[in-house]
């Protein structure tokens, strides 16, 4: 009878032990697992909506101005059509290499090799787009921004093409000036140009732009400031090393 009770104890022991998840529910520790897994997934989540918006917003837009212009002109200037419609398939192919790009990241297939972010080595071609859609831009980089740390070089990529995306869609084809500076530690990058003689609707734009701006920039530790003054929109964005 000893050996039988001894027997039921511990079976009860490891029932209870067994349940005890159940009925009280998951232990501290395991309850913040869940809540970090949690952040992470929206944080990645907010990562790739920013790399969707920033990319394929900036395409679109190009590929919007270079439609309308190349409609305008088509029977009295074929030669710039027919540019404004290699310049509409350069921006479609980009724009559908970073989606392909987003779409594996969230597939999450196995043997996938995503492919490569844009950096500041990259910015060359981002420019040649854009000016190729109106905007002419004036661009002072530094040699040495080349050679900055990735994180910091995807980051200012994305800055600039997002601030020329809403150039485009807000101001129009103006005249833009571009810096990057590597000063102390930090890049220190500025975009400015005119306002545009007539506001441009910002209908679709959703204001999401400047937000995901600040949060790339948050993100790095780093400090921006963006508005209009004087008859001019800038802004200046500090990103540390």
């Amino acid at each position: 009878m000893l050996a039988a009770l001894l027997a039921l104890v511990v079976a009860a022991g490891s029932l209870l032990a067994r349940l005890a998840p159940l009925l009280l529910g998951l232990r501290p520790a395991d309850r913040l697992a869940a809540l970090q897994r949690h952040a992470d997934e929206l944080a990645e989540r907010n990562r790739l909506a920013r790399e969707l918006h920033d990319s394929v917003g900036h395409a679109l837009s190009v590929v919007t101005l270079q439609a309308g212009a190349g409609a305008r002109v088509i029977d009295s200037d074929p030669a710039f059509a027919r540019e404004a419609l290699e310049a509409i398939a350069e921006s479609a192919r980009s724009a559908l290499e970073d989606l392909d790009h987003v779409l594996g990241l969230l597939r999450e297939e196995p043997g996938d090799r995503p492919a490569p972010q844009p950096t500041l080595a990259d910015l060359d071609d981002l420019l040649a787009r854009t000016r190729a859609a109106g905007l002419d831009v004036h661009a002072d980089v530094d040699a040495g921004a080349e050679r900055i740390p990735a994180a910091v070089s995807r980051a200012a990529y994305r800055i600039v093409q997002e601030a020329l995306t809403n150039t485009l869609r807000h101001a129009g084809r103006v005249p833009v000036r571009l810096s990057l500076r590597v000063r102390d530690g930090a890049l220190l990058l500025h975009l400015d140009n005119p306002l545009g003689s007539t506001p441009r609707p910002r209908a679709g734009s959703g204001g999401r732009g400047l937000v995901g701006i600040r949060e790339r920039v948050e993100i790095l530790g780093g400090q921006v400031r963006a508005g209009a003054h004087d008859g001019r929109w800038s802004l200046s964005a500090r990103l540390p090393l």
